[in-house]
This record gives structure tokens, C-alpha cells and sequence, in this order.
């Protein structure tokens, strides 16, 4: 079952297109229902009450998944239009409901008038929102069929919110295979105009374990993971990230990091740390001796840092662009131990360490920016920063300095290694896709002139 709400300013189009060659007039309140003519006037009186109301036509189309079109009798498809109305509060109005049986696929029409018998306006404020879950709950009332594959909904045809909730669900069934943590996700479908929203536990600190749910915004629109799709509520994406963190271990954990050596002297705020790479063989079992001989299996890579032993939970972290902390680090001189945060250069052939958390925003030259991308640049690094932007968000330029020794960074969105012809070509294709996002503006408005 799915309902999409529409109003409009004149109920003759509204009715005449409902009262097709087709239609079926399964309820008809505060007026005579002979025709679409007789409709349209008893609407158009009480309507007259509130002149100044421009959209006093509710329009709701509500059609049905093609599994449940044995139980989908007329006395049963009022029943749902009733009680849809309630959950909706419409009510105390004129209405008329009608079945259509011209398209292959089961659906009503409600027509209702917003001016309601008292002439008070029915209000749509958060009709979005209100139909989502009143569609839920008499699907799960009347054991309705949930749509399985949203891969079969007709996207061009698509308009506003449905439209853009669409766009959102393509991109993250696109971007989420190819992502290990939040942070990857968020990066991704940036580049796609979306951003990413975190609701946390109450009183407790934002940070990843304290989540407790997710929402995507774009356009100035925003939906719950869950009402995009099931798949994609906090739970479900935590899991599915969990597990591509798993294989993306398992994909790198042979991979040799040569050995890091630092560039300048580590101090107490910040260092870069060798990253010592051992292997052992295991040693095979009893059992295995005592039966045939099996292939070798590989050796182990032991990633170890400052004399501990990173976890493969740890290592792989790193490699994704977060950051651990880890305690009882040597110190390079030997003059005892200490705790720290590690995070990896963009390379990922760096480990950097900082005794706050590097994902802290201090200000450093013209940008607010992470703790990791200051001390990045002052390493001698091109990073990929992230800075506060104009309206609370953040942007990505590239920064870095041509000599250690400079005062100020240099500063590009494209990498500086990126040659110019590619430059260009992604340029041309930023504009060809930004053209296309761009309604016309229809004919009269104040932007055709």
C-alpha cells in the first residue's frame, strides 16, 4: 500500500480526471455524486467560504502491491480509505472515494475539500512524514504486502519529496558496498549533494558508539534511514559496515606497508611512528601431525607500533582513515611509555600521533579545520582536509606547503598531481551534471524575465 498526497486550487481538474470512464464511486459525503459535474459544484460552494485558501483541493491516490489484489474488494478498499483518513485527520469534510479498474494494478482516489464543514482549513503540515507511518501501520493492521525491490518504481516519473527520496536510496545502494565506516559513507554521498545526520543517545558524547540512529538530507529535505528503506536504518547499516570492514581486512591484511621512519624529531603533541612488520609461521596442531600433511597456510602480518601490537580491528581502522587510540606506546628516546591517538596519512604510508583527538577543529591559518590536517600540512603532506564551510558544513580542499618552512599553505580542489587535462574533463562533467539538476523555471515566473 502506498498513498501519495497531492493539493491543488481547482477541484474541476481534480474531479474530472478521477471520474474517468472507469471510475467506480465507492463513497460519496456532503454531496451528490451523479456526476462529475454535480461534484465539482458541491465542492466549489463549500469551497466558496474560504475565498482567500488558494490549494483547498486534498487529492490522494492510494494503490497496492499487485500481491494483495485478491483481498482488494470495494467494501475493503473503503474500509482503508476510512481509516486512512482518520490517521491522517481528515475529517468533519466533503469527500468522494473512487476505484479506478483502467490500469493493470489495484488503486483508489480520495478527493476531499480542505475547507472542512465548519469552513476551518485542514492542514498538511508534515503530510509526508503522517503518510509514511499511516500507510505502515494499516499495512501491518490488515497484513498488507511491503514493497520488496524498489528497483521496479518508475524514477522518472517521480516528483518532489518521492523524487528525491528515490535519489538518496540509488546512492547509498551504490556507495554502500564500497564502504567500511560512517565516515567513507559520508564522503561518498557528499559528492552526490547528500549529507549525512547522527541522532545520539542522550547526554552522551557524539561519537561513533553512541549512535542511535541516521538520517540522509538533500535539497533541504530529510529522511530517516528507515523510511528510505529498512535496509538502511542504523542497525542494518552498522551491520552491513561491519561486514565490508571484515572483507576489506581480509583483502588487505597481506598487503606489505614498508617500513615508516620519521622526518623530524617527535614531539610531546605530535610524532610519526615506525610501523614494524614481523611474520610467523604457525605452528600446526596435533591433530595436523598426526594426519596428511596440509599446503602451508600464509604467514600472519604482525603490525606493531611503538612496541604494541595492534589488533586486526586496529590496523584495519587505521587503513580506513580512522583513528585509534592505544596506550603504552614507547617513546622513541626509551624514556618510558605513553598513550596516544594514531591516524595514517592520505597515502597510508604515515602513521602520525597526537596526544588529543585528532578529529578536533582548531583554527589554523584562513580554515577551521581537524587537528589531523593541520598537523598533515605541517608534516609536509597533501591531505584532503576537512573545514567548517559557510552555513555550519564542511568542505574538502586540498591543502599543503611547497617547502616545510612556509607560513602559509597552498590550497586547490583538485590534487596538485592531478594533471590539467583531467582537471578539465571532470570540470566539464561537475557542469554537465549540474545543468541537468536545474528545473526551468516556468513561463511568467520572475526568473523568465
Amino acid at each position: 500500500m502506498i498513498a501519495k498526497n497531492k493539493k491543488g486550487k481547482s477541484f474541476g481538474g481534480c474531479v474530472r480526471y478521477v471520474m474517468n470512464e472507469s471510475a467506480e464511486v465507492l463513497a460519496a459525503e456532503g454531496m451528490m455524486a451523479d456526476n462529475a459535474a454535480s461534484i465539482i459544484r458541491d465542492f466549489a460552494i463549500q469551497r466558496s467560504g474560504r475565498p482567500e485558501i488558494k490549494q483547498p483541493v486534498g487529492h490522494i491516490a492510494v494503490s497496492f502491491s499487485p500481491e494483495d489484489a485478491p483481498r482488494l474488494t470495494g467494501d475493503f478498499m473503503l474500509k482503508l480509505a476510512h481509516e486512512y483518513m482518520a490517521e491522517m485527520g481528515i475529517g468533519n469534510t466533503q469527500y468522494i472515494v473512487v476505484r479506478h479498474h483502467n490500469t493493470d494494478h489495484d488503486h483508489f482516489h480520495i478527493v476531499y475539500n480542505r475547507i472542512d464543514n465548519d469552513l476551518k482549513l485542514i492542514s498538511v503540515n508534515n503530510d509526508y512524514r503522517r503518510n509514511v507511518a499511516a500507510c505502515k501501520k494499516l499495512k501491518d493492521r490488515h497484513g498488507l504486502t511491503y514493497g520488496t525491490g524498489k528497483e521496479k518504481v518508475n524514477r522518472p516519473k517521480l516528483t518532489g519529496a518521492d523524487k528525491v527520496k528515490y535519489q538518496i536510496h540509488d546512492e547509498i545502494a551504490a556507495n554502500l558496498p564500497k564502504c567500511a565506516t560512517y565516515i567513507g559513507l559520508e564522503q561518498r554521498l557528499r559528492q552526490a549533494g547528500i549529507t549525512v545526520q547522527y541522532k545520539y543517545r542522550r547526554g552522551a558524547e557524539e561519537s561513533p558508539e553512541n549512535i542511535q540512529g541516521v538520517s540522509f538530507e538533500k535539497g533541504g529535505m530529510i529522511f530517516k534511514g528507515s523510511d528510505i528503506d529498512r535496509k538502511f536504518s542504523h542497525a542494518n547499516l552498522k551491520k552491513a559496515l561491519s561486514i565490508n570492514l571484515n572483507e576489506a581486512w581480509e583483502r588487505m591484511k597481506d598487503e606489505i606497508i614498508p617500513e615508516v621512519k620519521p622526518r623530524q624529531k617527535p614531539s610531546a603533541v605530535q610524532s610519526l611512528l615506525p610501523v614494524t612488520l614481523a611474520t610467523e609461521q604457525p605452528k600446526p596442531s596435533t591433530l595436523e601431525t598426526q594426519t596428511q600433511p596440509k599446503p602451508p597456510r600464509p604467514a600472519k602480518k604482525n603490525h606493531t607500533i611503538a612496541g604494541v601490537q595492534l589488533t586486526d580491528e586496529q590496523w584495519a581502522s587505521l587503513r580506513l582513515s580512522e583513528h585509534i587510540f592505544v596506550e603504552g606506546l614507547e617513546k622513541t628516546d626509551g624514556s618510558g611509555k605513553f598513550s596516544a591517538y594514531l591516524f595514517m596519512n592520505d597515502d597510508r604510508n604515515r602513521i602520525l600521533s597526537s596526544t588529543e583527538d585528532p578529529d578536533k577543529f582548531v583554527k589554523y591559518g584562513q580554515y577551521e579545520m581537524r587537528l589531523r590536517d593541520k598537523m598533515l600540512v605541517e608534516n609536509g603532506h597533501i591531505t584532503r582536509a576537512t573545514v567548517k564551510w559557510w552555513g555550519g558544513g564542511t568542505a574538502r580542499p586540498y591543502l599543503w606547503k611547497e617547502n616545510p618552512g612556509d607560513a602559509e599553505y597552498k590550497e586547490s580542489w583538485d590534487h596538485p598531481n592531478t594533471p590539467k587535462e583531467q582537471i578539465e574533463k571532470e570540470k566539464r562533467e561537475r557542469e554537465n551534471r549540474y545543468r541537468h539538476t536545474i528545473t526551468p523555471p516556468k513561463k511568467g515566473s520572475k526568473q523568465s524575465l
